[in-house]
């Protein structure tokens, strides 16, 4: 189950009844499910690959069946990542009206410095005082005071942009998009998080996947906690929240 299994685990204990398969979208089996999650989904074994390259995940097929049943009133979470990941799940967002970056996302200033790898400046902070964090959005202000989500942070991951949706993670005019392995970047970023209604069905969207499990990460010989396993932020409780509001 590898990293999916923490978002498992926590979704048993709200009452979900999570199912984990790689079967091709079609709208028989599409319309067994009320909310469907994407974890970023690779050509590729994980890890294999530092290459960017023009592989795609879904087929065009795929894609249209899949539109269709959030059209229809489906939910769909959709999690993106860094290069090369996120070219193989650009065609994913562009069939959603999103475009996305190659790369990886750095914010210099909205950074958290208090962690101690080389690269901390993809660590980037969305919280109520800085203002990149939307917490006038369901997902944000949860069903009551106890749910709201005050502070939140990305492990670097890619930028979406896109019109008709709501802003939950806005990123800075300082975020830059850095070169992966070799690999120039492209594309334009405004967000690493943004949700709203597809016809009668909704959708939320993120560049960076790692909030939805609980792992370490390594930079540079130096192990941090990532995910929702870290107490300074506010992951589990945005993890529940978005799917109470996907399951509305």
């Amino acid at each position: 189950m590898g990293l999916i299994k923490p978002l498992v685990d926590v979704l048993h204990s709200d009452g979900y009844k999570p199912k984990i398969d790689s079967q091709v979208f079609t709208k028989p089996y599409l319309s067994k499910y009320k909310i469907l999650v994407i974890m970023p989904a690779m050509p590729f074994e994980f890890g294999s690959k530092n290459i960017i390259t023009d592989e795609v995940t879904f087929t065009k097929e795929e894609l249209t069946a899949l539109h269709e049943w959030v059209e229809d009133g489906g939910s769909l979470l959709m999690l993106s990542e860094h290069a090369p990941i996120d070219k193989s799940m650009t065609p994913l967002f562009n069939k959603f009206g999103l475009s996305t970056t190659t790369g990886i996302i750095y914010d210099s200033v909205y950074c958290d410095t208090s962690i101690k790898i080389p690269s901390y400046q993809m660590l980037i902070q969305y919280t109520s005082t800085n203002g990149l964090l939307n917490t006038k959005h369901p997902i944000t202000m949860g069903q009551n005071s106890s749910e709201a989500i005050h502070r939140m942070i990305t492990y670097g991951g890619s930028g979406i942009t896109g019109k008709g949706y709501t802003n939950i993670f806005q990123t800075s005019s300082s975020a830059t998009i850095k070169k992966w392995s070799g690999n120039l970047p492209s594309g334009m970023v405004s967000s690493q998080c943004m949700a709203g209604p597809v016809g009668k069905g909704k959708l939320v969207a993120l560049g960076d996947c790692n909030g939805f499990t609980a792992m370490y990460m390594k930079s540079g010989g130096k192990k941090i906690s990532a995910g929702m396993q870290v107490a300074n932020y506010d992951w589990k409780q945005f993890v529940l929240n978005t799917f109470h509001w996907l399951s509305n």
